[in-house]
């Protein structure tokens, strides 16, 4: 049996949301629950303040995608839980982030991508280990998503949140690395983005979903297509720069890599410090397959530990000496999406002690 359960939807924007609330009711509250809790640990912030807060979010979704806010509008209804209450989970970046002023510990994550070029098979290959506090595990879903006339989106989330990590059947696939500055601005939201992302046919469409409006947080996105292109776009809330593959592969952890980033106050860098050494190891270990690149290359990869426990592969132990560190991030997930098969391997929890299960596209085209 797989570990995360594969949920379909369909129809109309509303009528999907509500479909996917019925079937993840109970993914959903707790997921709700959770950053209730994480919230305050992390933050101090109560989840009313959250609320009060998440509510100018309303409007920035539906000016970025009308669609977006009525899919949310129906996980509302399906769900039985508070439209405010979905709006906040899929704003808890950019909430939380604004109101605990930065001092927050990053994720972990760790993101690859290879061209056919340097493949083994001459696939398109993209993926990551997904680190966050592992008590968002349960809340975990692969939802598959038919929204005719744009393409279907298959993708890992937390149930409830519209957009996440995977691909889509015009083959265009992203993955997420949290970063941070010191610039707060109301946006549009990590999450919504990476759906608008998922929502494309083509690269340059893609990157457009990034810039065209003034983001909430800042955040790297790693974004490649099944014709064997990637591009990496590193956004702060007002700027963005993107990178392009010099040697056919590119790593990015939580930190900025681009020219752009010289002018920044990278709050991410210096609260994660361990990102350095996680962009540098992947790289060097990935470099080293020249042109072999293939899935049990990236899974190597995603299995190392070194730096431990602050490594590629996390297990949410603390040092003694880690004085002020509330939290280290646990791999919740790691994914290896195959863009020229559509398909992906997921392994729940850390890769090193769990099996990669195959999924792909279900629904009939």
């Amino acid at each position: 049996m797989k570990a995360f359960q594969h949920i379909r939807v369909s129809g109309p924007a509303f009528e999907r949301g509500k479909q996917l609330g019925q079937l993840a009711k109970q993914q959903i509250i707790h997921n709700i629950e959770t950053y209730k809790a994480l919230f305050w640990e992390m933050a101090h912030v109560k989840w009313d303040a959250a609320r009060n807060y998440a509510v100018q979010y309303i409007d920035v979704i539906e000016s970025y995608d009308p669609e977006i806010l009525l899919e949310i509008k129906g996980i509302s209804e399906g769900s039985g839980q508070d439209l405010l209450d979905l709006i906040t989970l899929n704003a808890r970046s950019e909430v939380i982030t604004n109101l605990a002023g930065g001092d927050i510990p990053s994720d972990g994550c760790t993101s690859m991508a290879a061209v056919p070029e340097v493949t083994k098979h001459q696939e398109m290959l993209l993926g990551q280990n997904w680190d966050w506090n592992n008590k968002v595990k349960p809340g975990m879903i692969v939802l598959e998503i038919d929204q005719a006339p744009r393409p279907k989106i298959l993708m890992v989330t937390e149930a409830g949140i519209v957009g996440k990590i995977g691909m889509n059947r015009a083959g265009v696939g992203v993955c997420l690395n949290f970063l941070g500055t010191s610039e707060r601005i109301v946006g549009v939201p990590i999450h919504i983005i990476l759906r608008g992302i998922l929502n494309s046919s083509t690269l340059p469409q893609a990157v457009g979903q990034v810039a065209r409006m003034n983001r909430g947080t800042s955040a790297n996105y790693l974004i490649a297509h099944k014709e064997g292109e990637v591009l990496n776009v590193e956004a702060s809330p007002t700027n963005y720069d993107v990178l392009y593959p010099e040697k056919g592969w590119q790593v990015h952890a939580n930190h900025f890599i681009g020219p752009r980033s010289i002018n920044l106050i990278d709050t991410a860098r210096i609260m994660s410090p361990d990102s350095h050494l996680r962009q540098g190891r992947a790289s060097k270990l990935l470099d080293k397959f020249e042109s072999n690149i293939d899935s049990e290359a990236f899974q190597a990869i995603f299995r190392d530990h070194a730096g431990s426990p602050d490594g590629i592969c996390r297990h949410g132990e603390t040092q003694p000496l880690d004085l002020g560190r509330s939290m280290i991030s646990s791999t919740v997930f790691s994914i290896i999406m195959n863009l020229s098969q559509g398909t992906f391997v997921l392994s729940e929890g850390q890769p090193c002690e769990n099996p990669y299960d195959a999924y792909g596209f279900t629904s009939a085209d």
